[in-house]
């Protein structure tokens, strides 16, 4: 048994997911930690900007390259590689310049925004840019093996930003500080994810006639991308990602910010443990069985009930102490981000057993399947929030609504991956 578990870790496929495992473990793990002090330092009102700012940039950045950059890890050669690489960062220069008039406007609207953070407010279009850039780059060196950088990217990023996050905090800096800190660690992140990239700029293509026709060429080739990858990944971002504009709209910055650490702390789980127990026991099983008997029921269920198990104790744990958690570990002021996390707790617990296994529908080709849900979500978002602004309801309604909504296209969702994952006669 010793000598197989030798042979495993030796296995450079099984180093490599060590490796971007860990990377994203500290991440997620000094996230967590951080919240402890910057709960304390940083006022819900505060927070609520800084997340609604940060918001922006997760939602748009997603498709700030048209979803071109997944392309670079299946290129034909490097050279198309490469080519498809200078067309990413010619997009993100432009979507980013269209994001920043957005951005702008979005801005006069709130003007609280402006004077929360001031003109510290517009780095957020540099950490949009960068983010596109960080995106890009990580596709290029997941295709060129340099996993060592994508971790440290990721840790380090995570590591800088929060702790400057404590650090600005602890010196009375508000919603700029916590903008500086974003968008150093995001740089710091730049900086790693470019360090291979530095050394092959001669194979960049980026000015001149010959750069562009290589670009059109490679846009052509990858269309499907523009056309079906990046609405479909859009929309899967914006199901969750805009209820924050709604809980804003609805109950303002203060409210939100309360939410978001609710929010926050709940998706950890999800990022932890179920897609990486998906990751080990469910999508390399269910391909090979889908190869061998055009079904994967059997896989299927063996993750179903390993999550499930994860799920209910953590769903009945939520439900029982989230307020005496959240006030314990982030103080008093944030009890009601405990309250909310219940109302939340069932929907989170149906998402950490379905949503890892959305992977499923990639293996049987169904992936139009997630977009109809997702697209379902948004407007199950759209009826909570106007039924709640007519009637002038509270947050916790909004909250109901959501929970019971989701949780219930999270099981239509479920239904349709079990029925594709029948054996073929």
């Amino acid at each position: 048994m010793k000598e197989k578990l030798q042979q495993l870790t030796r296995h450079r496929f099984f180093r490599a997911i060590l490796t971007l495992f860990s990377g994203s473990l500290i991440g997620q793990l000094v996230s967590v930690a951080s919240s402890l002090f910057t709960s304390r330092l940083f006022t819900d009102y505060e927070i609520g900007i800084y997340t609604l700012m940060t918001t922006a940039v997760t939602l748009f950045s997603s498709v700030a390259c048209f979803k071109y950059e997944p392309s670079i890890v299946v290129a034909e050669d490097d050279d198309e590689a490469y080519d498809l690489l200078s067309l990413c960062l010619t997009l993100c220069g432009g979507t980013t310049l269209v994001f920043a008039v957005g951005y702008c406007i979005y801005l006069w609207c709130k003007p609280e925004i402006w004077a929360s953070a001031g003109v510290f407010s517009l780095l957020t279009i540099a950490v949009f840019f960068l983010t596109g850039v960080n995106d890009i780059m990580y596709n290029y060196n997941t295709r060129f093996q340099n996993y060592g950088l994508i971790s440290k990217a990721y840790a380090w990023s995570s590591t800088v930003k929060y702790s400057m996050q404590i650090a600005l905090g602890y010196f009375g800096f508000s919603t700029d500080g916590m903008k500086v800190s974003s968008l150093t660690g995001t740089a710091l992140g730049t900086y790693f994810h470019l360090h291979y990239l530095w050394g092959q700029k001669d194979k960049l293509h980026l000015r001149g006639k010959e750069a562009r026709s290589r670009m059109k060429k490679v846009a052509v080739k990858y269309r499907r991308q523009p056309l079906f990858a990046a609405p479909s990944y859009f929309v899967q971002t914006a199901s969750f990602q805009v209820l924050n504009f709604l809980i804003e709209m609805l109950y303002g910055f203060a409210t939100f910010g309360i939410y978001s650490l609710a929010y926050r702390m709940l998706n950890v789980p999800i990022t932890l443990i179920g897609n990486n127990v998906a990751r080990v026991l469910f999508f390399k099983n269910a391909a090979e069985e889908y190869n061998t008997t055009g079904g994967y029921r059997k896989s299927l269920l063996t993750t179903t009930l390993a999550l499930t198990a994860i799920a209910i104790p953590m769903v009945i744990l939520l439900c029982l102490l989230s307020p005496w958690l959240f006030s314990l570990f982030f103080g008093e002021a944030w009890r009601m981000s405990g309250v909310y996390a219940i109302y939340q707790a069932p929907m989170y617990g149906v998402r950490l057993v379905v949503q890892p296994l959305t992977q499923a529908l990639v293996i049987c080709r169904k992936q139009n399947i997630e977009l109809f849900i997702q697209g379902a979500f948004l407007v199950c978002s759209a009826i909570a929030f106007i039924y709640c602004r007519m009637a002038a309801a509270p947050m916790e309604v909004f909250l109901i609504l959501i929970s019971i909504s989701y949780s219930f296209f999270y099981l239509v969702l479920y239904g349709a991956i079990y029925l594709f994952g029948k054996k073929k006669a």
